[in-house]
């Protein structure tokens, strides 16, 4: 199996070199790396060019700042021709401080294969560098009817896709402007293009990403069950994240249908929403204790900026 692994990095010169031995160690696959480094100021670019001798990997340098990992990994699958895609079976997405275990690519493409899927994820290690404690992120729960709606599947760093997804996922892009998107989040809009355009989609309740939590890793944190994690995601649905975000999805559905009525009448007031909460309960989430999250935070307060 030949698989595209494309590599977001920016200032990642402390952990790029570990992460990039991760992938070239993968068993059963013949990767080529493309890092996609966003105008870094530290040493991440020696690091890369470390490896100019190696043809598997080859560096690409922003001609300016995309400003987030999510538009920096977009922007990739948009420079790139879609016959060098093509010329794989597979295309991957990696963080530039995660380890991978040597299986990770393997398991993926087999179970792509397997179920015929055109995009797989799986379930995380949550490492805490401080601590070095390691613990599961679960992300392996069942598909709910109109779970893209309003989550991802997984940390984008778990997902492998077919090419052939990968070229019309770029179709996509080339038409949607992300860069003005508030709150944008490329894990979520990669599994509701695959969910919204009826893609076969491969959930895996295995773990083969060491998923590293550091002082710089803001992202990271926000998955873990700290109270600055609460906080924080609190805030940010405070500030409009789901309302945000449903501005964007819903130019992607069709004009009628159930999903965008489920999304207007979510947007509208907190009676309505409160409504679809009801109406639509434990369809609109994978986890039912995610769900009874969600709910709670729905009826708050949304402060959105003008």
């Amino acid at each position: 199996m030949r698989i595209l692994v494309i590599l977001a990095s920016y200032n990642g010169a402390k952990y790029i070199k570990e992460q990039i031995d991760s992938i070239l160690n993968q068993k059963g696959a013949e990767v080529h790396i493309v890092v996609f480094d966003d105008v870094s100021k530290d040493g991440t670019l020696a690091i890369v060019n470390s490896f100019k001798d190696d043809k598997r990997i080859q560096l690409i340098v922003n001609n300016r700042p995309t400003g987030s990992a999510a538009n920096n990994f977009f922007g990739a699958i948009k420079f790139l021709d879609d016959d060098f895609i093509s010329q794989y079976d597979f295309v991957s997405f990696a963080d530039q401080d995660d380890i991978w275990l040597p299986n990770k690519l393997l398991a993926a493409t087999e179970k792509l294969t397997e179920e015929n899927s055109s995009l797989y994820f799986s379930n995380l290690i949550l490492w805490n560098e401080k601590t070095n404690k390691k613990s599961i992120i679960n992300k392996s729960y069942p598909q709910k009817k109109y779970d893209y709606l309003f989550e991802g599947g997984s940390a984008g760093c778990t997902y492998v896709f077919t090419s052939d997804f990968c070229i019309k996922l770029k179709n996509t892009l080339e038409v949607t402007d992300y860069e003005n998107w508030k709150f944008f989040s490329h894990d979520w809009f990669v599994y509701f293009f695959a969910r919204a355009n009826n893609y076969q989609i491969s959930i895996d309740n295995n773990a083969f990403i060491l998923y590293r939590i550091h002082d710089s890793n803001v992202h990271g944190q926000l998955n873990s069950n700290s109270f600055f994690a609460l906080t924080e995601r609190l805030k940010m649905v405070h500030q409009g994240w789901y309302i945000e975000n449903i501005k964007g999805f819903v130019e992607l559905l069709p004009k009628v249908s159930k999903e965008r009525y489920i999304y207007e009448l979510y947007s509208k007031n907190v009676l309505t929403r409160f409504f679809i909460l009801l109406r639509y309960n434990f369809s609109l989430m994978r986890s039912s204790k995610k769900f009874i999250q969600f709910f709670m935070v729905s009826i708050l307060p949304v402060k959105l900026k003008k």
